[in-house]
């Protein structure tokens, strides 16, 4: 690490990731489903249980909004790697809250973290250059500022980009109401910032809407989640576009609707990129994740997501009318404008993802 003088540019050398050896990142939309694939992920050998590093988020967001150098981000992150693997590999920091979704309740393989609580310092190094287990991270929103990641990680990443399709009931609703926490400062590791509304009241702002700020106040609740996905997915498919042509690192960008039909498929090609084979566990999580769905809507019952406003629907639908249905949701309140900008996100999203409605 080299300081120069007051400027205090840093330069980071490759070796300094000697004990992490592979790193899945999985992204997507707040509500996009990043639980289902990530538990599942998580299930594969080797594959340690996923946690939500906001930090990692936070640093990115800073480092592209030009607070601090992709030098000094890239020693942040490769540090922070460092230390998550050496802390997992002994239990330290790890969430065994039962309630949580994050918990080792809720992973496929428990008992690893149990008896790792025992493991000294000494012999945690060594279990990890043994194992080289693979570190198994979550993020939000967050791949238009992955470049850190990417340059930091190199061919050790694998970058799981979980895309859905912006015109649902779900995930209009879901959005909507982030939008009104968000101006009461519910925080939740996003990064927020103070600004005036149209009342002359002070109000938090997620990063996301610095350059259509106007744009936002003046938006319902609904109008807002709808201009957060465009920037959400029009942003993150031009960095993945961009970054593809030059990256070592494993990108795969998979759409939920796709995932949740056809699960095998896509674990297994994760699977082959992290050298392992799906197990009895991997299976039985995907039995769990109650997937592969003969429905768009099918999904296991669960408290926390019904308390985020999910409901499950009595009749099964199919993707056309499933998205239909949520269009005639947006346009109860929409304006015109919000529901062309909604339209033409739905049709670019079908055709990137071949989905066939």
């Amino acid at each position: 690490m080299i300081f120069k003088n007051y400027n205090q540019e840093l330069t980071t050398p490759d070796s300094q990731l000697d004990l992490v050896k592979k790193v899945v990142i999985v992204d997507g939309m707040i509500g996009g489903g990043k639980n289902l694939i990530s538990s599942i992920v998580s299930s594969l050998p080797n594959i340690e249980m996923w946690l939500h590093k906001p930090n990692i988020e936070q640093i990115c967001v800073l480092h592209y909004q030009g607070h601090i150098t992709l030098d000094a981000t890239k020693t942040l992150i490769k540090t922070w790697m460092e230390e998550e693997i050496y802390n997992q590999s002994m239990s330290r920091n790890t969430n065994f809250k039962p309630s949580d979704y994050s918990s080792v309740f809720y992973d496929a393989r428990p008992m690893r973290y149990f008896k790792r609580l025992f493991k000294s310092p000494l012999k945690a190094i060594e279990s990890i250059k043994k194992e080289m287990p693979t570190l198994n991270i979550m993020t939000h929103v967050n791949t238009s500022y992955a470049k850190p990641l990417f340059d930091a990680l190199g061919e050790r990443l694998i970058y799981i980009r979980f895309v859905r399709h912006p015109m649902s009931t779900y995930m209009i609703k879901h959005n909507a109401n982030w939008t009104k926490r968000w101006e009461t400062g519910g925080r939740h590791g996003y990064m927020l910032y103070k600004t005036i509304d149209q009342n002359s009241k002070s109000i938090n702002l997620p990063f996301f809407v610095k350059d259509f700020e106007k744009n936002y106040l003046n938006s319902n609740s609904t109008e807002r989640a709808i201009l957060l996905f465009e920037q959400w997915i029009r942003s993150g498919d031009d960095f993945i576009d961009k970054v593809n042509k030059s990256t070592k690192a494993t990108i795969f960008e998979i759409p939920f609707e796709k995932f949740v039909f056809d699960p095998q498929m896509y674990i297994n090609k994760i699977a082959l990129s992290l050298g392992v084979k799906p197990d009895n566990k991997t299976n039985k999580m995907i039995r769990k994740q109650g997937v592969p769905r003969s429905s768009l809507t099918d999904a296991p019952k669960s408290k926390v997501y019904s308390n985020l406003g999910w409901k499950s629907p009595k009749k099964k639908f199919t993707l056309a009318k499933n998205f239909a249905q949520g269009r005639a949701y947006a346009a109860e309140t929409a304006s015109p404008e919000a529901l062309s900008i909604l339209d033409k996100l739905a049709k670019d999203y079908e055709e990137r993802h071949d989905l066939n409605i």
